[in-house]
């Protein structure tokens, strides 16, 4: 049976037009009227034709590896549990705390969890278009709001359970509260500045570079006058404090031999380009209106994108994004995904390229705004329906659960499990069993160093009514599959075994039930 308060597909189709009404009530007020020409109907469209992107893009697919975590923490049975499992897990604690809460009122399902991914994402460009500052004038306002609304990478952080369709929503609202406070520092801006930015950073710990950055930033820019804000760092102090409760744990999983990812090269440079922008063809033209710009701010000449505060921002943003690649060249700390708080000031940079060409191009920011909006509607048709990760073990926990075992052997084959909790894997392995309300006992498997994990599968499964599953990824170093391939159905003939992945990443499933 379907859990109280379950959200289903159809329950947040009908739920989507209510929302939008509320959250354009925000906009009233607001200076959108003003909009020249027809960048107003151009973002308009733009973000009716995202929001049948985002349904479309999302039907069907199932909960990936790292949606399975969001789940094991929705569906954890208490607030103190859940408190145990965040300090025990490496990410930062606001989005499954969140998640957990929102699970108690809507339920578990797939579409339950999306749900505040989807809300976050509308209310990302919703908030730059009817943001009542005056740091940016409305035509470039909507433009980033049109950027925003239609880049692909939002559009799946938008369909899934994970914390980046909230990270880009408050990273935005910090860089919006950024623009005025560079104009007119005060103690109330900073203090909303530094509140944004804290909230950011409890969503992403390495949300923290743009914060940082956009604060030296401000601190060059206006000196002794942003010193004297100093009041509005103590709210920071809680951020702070939970950053020194999750430490313990955060050095363990920064260790050189437990940390995961690759160093970052020039490819992975070229990769970040491509995942802020799409397309590099594609914003060539605001690329030279940034190069244009550049140089009449060295000749002391008036930019025509207007005064120096959202170039500041840009720069700020661009200052951020060095630093973290630079850090994830020399420590394994990176991924693409991570760029995710980059995105507003990206997308900004762009919207004043586009302006700073406007004296010759009158279009330019317009034509920004159809190229995008193209680009990604030619993307959307080509992969929606069509969307679906390997890493994925939904259905291979369904057809183990059709077997009713009364325990499930688990391993995830990972660095990690150096330092995690059997708790942990208990939790995530178990996710989708805890759900269907199965009563099987998840057995979390702990590999020694240089073990063979079939060996110890088997072993752990010997009796008649346990199942196995085993997840790995060959292209991640110290994975044990990467030299003991599975062989379990060879070591135990009472088995018979099923691959869910694909590639390098497998997803085994192993249950009596299924021996010839």
């Amino acid at each position: 049976m379907r859990p109280a308060g379950a959200v289903t597909a159809a329950a947040a189709r009908r739920g989507a037009a209510p929302a939008l009404r509320r959250l354009a009530r925000l906009w009233r007020g607001t200076d959108l009227v003003r909009a020249e020409g027809p960048v107003l109907w151009i973002f308009c469209a733009a973000l009716a034709l995202s929001v049948h992107a985002r349904f479309a893009l999302a039907p069907g697919r199932t909960l990936w590896l790292d949606e399975a975590w969001t789940l094991g923490m929705a569906g954890l049975p208490d607030w103190k549990t859940t408190l145990q499992q965040v300090w025990l897990d490496a990410n930062a604690p606001l989005y499954p705390l969140l998640i957990h809460g929102w699970a108690q009122l809507a339920g578990t399902s797939d579409t339950a969890l999306r749900v505040p991914s989807f809300a976050f994402s509308l209310a990302t460009p919703l908030l730059v278009a009817g943001w009542r500052g005056d740091g940016l004038r409305v035509e470039d306002r909507l433009a980033l709001a049109t950027l925003l609304t239609v880049w692909p990478e939002g559009l799946l952080q938008a369909g899934e359970a994970r914390c980046y369709a909230l990270l880009l929503l408050l990273a935005m609202a910090q860089t919006l509260v950024f623009l005025d406070l560079i104009r007119r520092p005060d103690l109330t801006r900073a203090a909303v500045f530094v509140g944004l930015a804290g909230l950011a950073v409890l969503t992403h710990y390495q949300a923290a570079v743009l914060g940082v950055a956009q604060g030296l930033v401000l601190l060059a820019t206006h000196r002794g006058r942003a010193a004297r804000l100093w009041p509005a760092a103590l709210l920071a102090l809680p951020v702070l404090g939970v950053g020194l409760w999750h430490a313990p744990r955060l050095a363990l999983f920064a260790r050189p031999d437990v940390a995961w990812y690759p160093l970052v090269t020039w490819a992975t440079v070229g990769a970040a380009g491509l995942y802020l922008t799409h397309s590099g063809w594609l914003y060539a033209l605001p690329g030279v209106g940034l190069l244009r710009a550049a140089d009449r701010l060295l000749k002391r000449q008036t930019v025509a994108a207007g005064p120096p505060g959202p170039w500041l921002a840009a720069l700020a943003t661009g200052l951020a994004a060095a630093a973290m690649l630079a850090i994830g060249a020399l420590r394994p700390s990176f991924s693409l995904r991570y760029l995710t708080p980059f995105a507003p000031g990206v997308g900004l940079a762009l919207v004043l390229g586009a302006r700073a060409l406007a004296p010759v191009f009158s279009g330019a920011v317009t034509g920004l705004m159809l190229m995008a909006a193209v680009l990604s509607a030619q993307w959307t048709s080509e992969v929606a329906g069509r969307l679906s990760h390997p890493y994925s073990f939904q259905a291979a926990s369904r057809d183990l659960m059709a077997t009713r075992p009364a325990r499930l052997v688990f391993l995830w084959d990972h660095p990690a499990q150096q330092v995690e909790a059997p708790s942990q894997y208990a939790m995530f392995g178990g996710a989708f069993f805890h759900r269907a309300g199965s009563t099987a006992t998840v057995i979390p498997v702990m590999l020694a160093p240089d073990e063979d994990p079939n060996l110890r599968l088997v072993q752990s499964a010997r009796k008649p009514d346990s199942v196995i599953l085993w997840l790995y990824d060959t292209e991640v170093r110290g994975t044990a599959a990467t030299r003991f391939p599975p062989r379990i159905a060879q070591l135990d003939p009472g088995f018979g075994c099923r691959n869910y992945g694909r590639g390098a990443i497998g997803v085994i499933a192993c249950a009596r039930a299924w021996h010839r």
